[in-house]
């Protein structure tokens, strides 16, 4: 399929499939162990894609070559800031899924000198960073175990946050809730 879509597209101007169709090779590399072509691919369609501009699949392809570089890189560096900027792309672009996802993968390849220092931040009465995102979600009408498929944890852990949500901000809803963290959050 791949073979006829590339000669579908021979000599035509279709700068869009033929930024899908490097990703589809990288996919198709990515998936028999040709972590290297992979990576390569995804550069190219990640490049093709932010000249387009259509930066949501450019983070998503620069994700993907930034996942084959780790698999056997030596420095990781490069390939976790890429991940880095891909997450934060997928922040200002509302891609909450696709962010959760690839910060998921940075905590496996983050340098132990980057990562916060072990035990939990005392937050006191204030919503820590994650009770906060959970509450947004739940006053914006989500389910728990909506939540939990979104952000990549377990319904009772997403239980959990909107129970010390609700209690930290004193109110006994989800709606309520939704009015205490204001208009802009949901």
């Amino acid at each position: 399929m791949t073979a006829e879509f590339a000669a579908g597209l021979d000599g035509r101007d279709a700068p869009s499939a033929d930024a899908a169709l490097e990703w589809t090779r990288g996919v198709l590399a990515e998936h028999t162990g040709r972590t290297t072509e992979a990576t390569a691919r995804y550069e190219s369609s990640a490049a093709a894609y932010r000249s387009l501009p259509r930066p949501y699949h450019a983070a998503l392809t620069a994700a993907g070559a930034a996942r084959c570089s780790l698999g056997g890189a030596q420095d990781s560096g490069p390939a976790v800031a890429l991940l880095t900027d891909s997450a934060a792309v997928f922040d200002a672009l509302g891609a909450t899924w696709d962010a959760a996802r690839t910060r998921a993968e940075l905590r496996h390849h983050q340098p132990a000198a980057e990562r916060r220092p072990p035990g939990r931040p005392a937050y006191g009465d204030a919503l820590s960073p994650r009770e906060e995102e959970v509450a947004e979600l739940a006053a914006a009408g989500m389910s728990n175990r909506e939540i939990a498929a979104t952000l990549h944890l377990s319904p009772r852990t997403v239980e959990q946050h909107v129970a010390r949500a609700l209690q930290k901000t004193g109110v006994h809803s989800r709606q309520q809730l939704g009015r205490v963290l204001g208009p802009a959050s949901h």
